[in-house]
């Protein structure tokens, strides 16, 4: 089953359009609404979606919202348990984009207005969760946010903070309509991987937060899945690959011959291998087999798709 988030807004007029949708392998919808009731909380522009122990987590990025909520459940029905986090209980989630977890009970949050990424520490009962505290490898003298583990190149985001100079500073573009910050991130091989979009780097970090390397130049990276040792990185109109380097350090991106995705965004592997990636401007999913090439996968999306999760049944 390959699980979905899409765009969203406007939940009042569009309920359908903040939930998460739930196709077969075919595409066939299972489900426009796999989440119940969130409690006081209003599902409103999901993004990273997120299967750690007995828990699906879902970034709930809307300014009004500004959270990561916990469900539990199976097959196509999940009830709501928890939030996890919130910018009450953690300033620096603002406009929350992805998360990934490390397995000795912290998680990692990118955040797009703030444009860090913050560690958590995760309730042994994985419920609800903390600020960490802020990475040894920044400055002992710096005022940061709470729980920062990655920080912004630029301190004027928000709350006045100490800005990092890249590369290991995240940077940080306002230029015309569109801001470009922080967004995709997976912890893998005891190192964290970042998308810094507007650098156009994927870039590796240690448990401490000192910056290790970072990939090559690639236009525009978003989303990150780590699969079999190799790491996959939608970036503009294509998708990259390239070997985990061992140990982590400065890494080459390439793109896979024969994939091309107007918009890509979120990407997902089957335990068979079946690739998917999302393609945001034309609210598509296309689907490729083990060897990447192309497979049947007629889906209907109602809205702009971001996030994907593939689960077995």
């Amino acid at each position: 089953m390959l699980f979905v988030t899409l765009h969203g807004g406007n939940p009042e007029s569009n309920p359908h359009k903040n939930n998460v949708h739930i196709f077969d392998k075919d595409g066939a919808l299972l489900t426009p609404k796999a989440l119940g009731n969130a409690g006081d909380a209003v599902l409103d522009e999901l993004r990273g979606i997120y299967i750690f122990g007995k828990y699906l987590y879902v970034v709930n990025a809307n300014k009004d919202q500004n959270s990561v909520l916990c469900y539990e459940g199976s097959g196509t029905k999940f009830n709501f348990v928890s939030k996890f986090i919130s910018k009450n209980a953690c300033k620096a989630i603002s406009h929350p984009f992805d998360l990934s977890f490390d397995g000795t009970g912290q998680c990692y949050i990118s955040s797009q207005d703030t444009n860090v990424v913050t560690r958590m520490r995760v309730s042994p009962d994985g419920k609800t969760a903390t600020p960490a505290p802020i990475a040894p490898a920044l400055p002992a003298t710096g005022h940061f946010y709470a729980g920062t583990f990655v920080a912004s190149s630029v301190g004027s985001l928000g709350t006045a903070t100490t800005g990092v100079p890249s590369p290991a500073g995240l940077e940080y573009s306002g230029d015309g309509q569109k801001k470009h910050s922080v967004r995709g991130v997976v912890w893998a091989d005891n190192a964290l991987y970042v998308a810094d979009q507007p650098a156009c780097r994927v870039k590796v970090y240690d448990k401490n937060g000192n910056l290790l390397g970072q990939s090559n130049g690639v236009e525009s990276p978003v989303h990150i899945v780590v699969w079999k040792g190799k790491m996959y990185v939608s970036a503009d109109n294509q998708v990259l690959t390239g070997n985990l380097p061992t140990p982590p350090g400065n890494f080459n991106l390439s793109p896979i011959k024969g994939i091309k995705v107007k918009n890509a965004s979120g990407m997902a592997f089957s335990n068979s291998g079946d690739f998917y990636v999302a393609s945001r401007t034309d609210k598509t999913i296309l689907k490729f087999d083990s060897n990447f090439k192309p497979a049947n996968f007629d889906c209907n999306l109602p809205d702009s798709p971001e996030f994907l999760l593939h689960l077995s049944r």
